[in-house]
């Protein structure tokens, strides 16, 4: 079965008003997130940072934070794009703990089986390990979730918008028998905006969950994006005359 192209997709009203939608919804949908639970987004991470040292070992999860000496049993490292690395930690009394990693560093990446190493626990899972004088959280840590919802909303609601208009631009101009080289590349510059917006949290993992870093990272590769769009749109208009005349 064909690909459907970007040209073909804005040449037929069906395909347009359908893709209109997607756009539309996927910016309502980023914007609902973040107006309802950014405000909250720290409700854990505070609770966690406030959270006392608990007077005895607790036999259920617990509001408290216990540290105590782990033995790592098993170690999973991964390079699958979506999977996390994993350990498998062993307490005193032989109960095992699975544990998940975002990052390697700073300790993650130095565990072997068999090591001995100190974790947090919170609620019931382990949040942090500790080794060799360096400390790293595990996925199970509370994280600031307004910077992951406006991470999230950088990489959904532009291209989001693009394509929106390009859309609405092609619904409004529905007399012209083929779209003009500029509703393409709104299109495309969506799809190419949507993936410099995937792309960028990765370039900047070694700074971690930071808005700020990612955003900066994420303006000049959007920029390169726009100037390609640009040039494609103006060498389609001078092409097209000569394409076209007799």
């Amino acid at each position: 079965m064909a690909q459907p192209s970007l040209s073909g997709i804005l040449r037929s009203t069906v395909a347009t008003v359908l893709t209109l939608l997607a756009g539309i919804a996927l910016v309502a949908l980023a914007v609902f997130f973040v107006a309802t639970e950014a405000p909250d987004g720290t409700r854990n991470l505070d609770a966690y940072n406030a959270a006392p040292r608990c007077p005895a070992a607790p036999s259920k999860p617990a509001e408290c934070r216990w540290t105590e000496e782990f033995t790592v049993s098993g170690i999973h490292r991964t390079s699958k794009r979506g999977q996390l690395d994993r350990a498998t930690l062993t307490d005193a009394d032989g109960t095992r703990w699975e544990t998940a990693y975002t990052n390697r560093r700073p300790v993650f990446s130095d565990l072997n089986k068999g090591d001995r190493i100190t974790g947090t626990i919170w609620r019931g899972h382990v949040t942090e390990i500790a080794a060799n004088g360096d400390t790293q959280t595990t996925d199970a840590a509370p994280a600031d979730l307004r910077t992951r919802l406006l991470i999230g909303a950088l990489i959904v609601i532009p291209p989001g918008l693009l394509v929106t208009a390009a859309c609405v631009w092609r619904l409004t101009r529905r007399a012209v028998p083929d779209p003009t080289p500029g509703m393409i590349a709104t299109l495309g510059l969506a799809i190419g905006v949507f993936f410099v917006g995937l792309l960028t949290p990765l370039l900047t993992s070694a700074a971690g969950e930071n808005f700020w870093v990612i955003a900066a990272a994420w303006l000049p590769l959007t920029a390169i994006s726009i100037t390609a769009a640009r040039i494609y749109t103006t060498q389609k208009r001078t092409l097209t005359p000569q394409t076209t005349s007799p």
